[in-house]
């Protein structure tokens, strides 16, 4: 007689058993690695660009926060400008000053002079010395053209 422990076992195991076939079964270029960000054609960079929008205004915190350093990662390869508000709000709302600053970063690598004048105005506003200096640094960065 089984019981309801042997059953969950049982059902775990023939599960188990299917999976493994499934992966054992597909051919090997299914299993192939993306191509390297070097062979990334046009589109491929603009659907990650894309991607990048949405993370940023996702409401998953770990999401937003890694958007936000890969769109400054791939700073001369994405176009993340239609995020830009809510960059923007992330910057002035958010009660971390490490993802403010991120979040500064972010709008300096977007090559925008709306996002420019927008970080030159909440310099004189800016509460908070890290952010001041994060904000002076990419301002500095933007005039010399280093980012």
């Amino acid at each position: 007689m089984f019981n309801m422990n042997n059953i969950r076992l049982a059902v775990f195991g023939a599960a188990l058993a299917f999976s493994t076939a499934a992966v054992n079964a597909a051919p090997a270029e299914e299993l192939a690695l993306p191509a390297p960000l070097s062979d990334m054609t046009t589109e491929q960079w603009h659907a990650f660009s894309h991607s990048l929008v949405d993370g940023i205004a996702s409401e998953n915190e770990g999401l937003r926060t890694a958007a936000m350093r890969l769109s400054v990662q791939y700073a001369g390869r994405v176009d993340v400008t239609s995020a830009l508000i809510d960059v923007m709000s992330i910057y002035r709302n958010h009660p971390d000053d490490n993802v403010r600053r991120m979040a500064v970063v972010t709008l300096g690598s977007m090559n925008s002079s709306l996002a420019k004048g927008y970080l030159e105005l909440s310099q004189q506003y800016e509460k908070s010395p890290a952010v001041k200096r994060t904000i002076r640094a990419v301002l500095a960065g933007i005039a010399d053209g280093s980012n």
